[in-house]
């Protein structure tokens, strides 16, 4: 199921690109950009509420969707008031219209991670499969209006409608289906949250600074070269967004059997599943660069010929993105042991190093071309994989079960 909504993300991508222009494409780029970043505000709620939820009980359980639930609207309602007061300011239709998709979108995809969360706490994860493809349709439906004769909207505010379409109706199915808790009081608890975001705050943290990275970028070149330029680089963040995916699961795959073992203290066991975790990612990567050398070239020029001469942006961040995809097995140990600090400090090196060399490009006046942005988006994810790594090392200082390789002491 997993696999099925990914090709539909990807076929929302294709159709988007056959039917909307580079400009279109950048403002559509920008908005997407915006709404993960405010998915991401979730200060610890995520992480720390899914503990929480894993192991309370029916009355804990429904304070701590009450007090979730507030925090949304809370948090809703000051970037609605945020929204209003930059679309004031700026008097700029397309600040307007990206401040007002921001806001509901990305609530609704904080939402949606809540949802998502609570149905996979409680082993629903066959619901949460079958109403995230009902809603990735539904988003995919609604581009069906790009194609009729008399537009009720422009071709750019309908693609961000789909987009938005898909959290707000998978967080709605969840909760009228019954398949996750409803809210049923406006609950502000101190002590819970600050339990909540003690146990999740470090990796809100760092979500967030990762998340960030892809905003600075699109922000930069929309406001250097122009939205029809970020447009140019639609291909180069679509490829990023599918091949992330993969990882992502992969790790959830392996994670909860590891977890099991390190509780059972089989050190011998660990580094078996490690290893095949590597060879996992190793025969990925080589895979997708394998189609980007042999098969990329000749499937975009049969589905989107306009796009051919994008992949030269696909090229380019491929590297960097395959390097930092390769870390995964090494890192894993940070979510064994519940220690997220290096993630925090690789994903807050990745945003300094960027905001500097954006910055020191502002400030000389001379705009990096498309080619040097997407080089630093490759450099900047080898960076942080080298910082995982080094991360990883340290760790198996203290944790030697972990090591892939060498000798490994029985776990005390």
């Amino acid at each position: 199921m997993g696999l099925a909504v990914n090709l539909l993300v990807l076929a929302r991508g294709v159709v988007l690109m056959l039917v909307l222009g580079y400009a279109e494409l950048g403002f559509v780029a920008l908005v997407q950009a915006a709404i993960t970043f405010v998915g991401m505000l979730h200060f610890g709620m995520l992480n720390g509420g899914y503990r929480l939820l894993c192991h309370a009980g029916p009355r804990t359980r429904q304070r701590i969707v009450d007090f979730a639930y507030t925090g949304f609207g809370a948090l809703g309602a000051l970037l609605a008031i945020a929204a209003l007061l930059a679309g004031a300011v700026s008097g700029d239709p397309v600040t307007q219209q990206v401040a007002a998709f921001t806001v509901v979108g990305g609530v609704a995809t904080l939402m949606r991670s809540w949802v998502m969360n609570e149905m996979v706490a409680g082993q629903r994860l066959r619901s949460a499969n079958v109403i995230n493809a009902a809603s990735m349709l539904a988003s995919l439906a609604v581009l069906a209006l790009l194609f009729a004769p008399t537009p009720p909207f422009t071709s750019a505010i309908i693609a961000v409608s789909a987009i938005v379409t898909q959290p707000v109706l998978f967080v709605a199915l969840a909760l009228i289906s019954g398949a996750v808790l409803r809210p049923k009081a406006w609950r502000a608890s101190g002590r819970l949250g600050a339990i909540v975001v003690k146990t999740g705050f470090v990796m809100f943290v760092a979500g967030l600074a990762l998340q960030f990275l892809p905003l600075i970028e699109r922000t930069y070149v929309s406001n250097e070269l122009g939205l029809e330029a970020l447009g140019r680089l639609y291909l180069a963040i679509l490829f990023v967004t599918l091949f992330q995916m993969a990882p992502n699961l992969i790790q959830q795959v392996f994670l909860a059997p590891v977890v099991e073992l390190w509780r059972k203290k089989d050190a011998e066991a660990i580094r078996f599943e490690l290893r095949a975790l590597l060879t996992v990612m190793i025969l990925y990567c080589a895979a997708s660069a394998g189609a980007l050398w042999l098969l990329a070239e000749p499937v975009v020029a049969l589905v989107l010929p306009g796009y051919v001469d994008d992949l030269r942006w696909v090229y380019l961040v491929a590297p960097g993105l395959i390097a930092f995809a390769l870390c995964v097995p090494f890192s894993l140990s940070f979510n064994v042991v519940i220690d997220y600090s290096w993630y925090l400090i690789a994903y807050l090196s990745g945003v300094a190093v960027t905001l500097a060399i954006f910055g020191a490009s502002a400030a000389m006046g001379t705009a990096l071309n498309l080619d040097q942005v997407t080089m630093v988006r490759s450099g900047v994810f080898a960076l942080m994989g080298a910082v995982l790594l080094l991360g990883s090392w340290r760790i198996n200082q203290r944790a030697p079960e972990f090591r892939l390789f060498g000798r490994v002491t029985p776990m005390q």
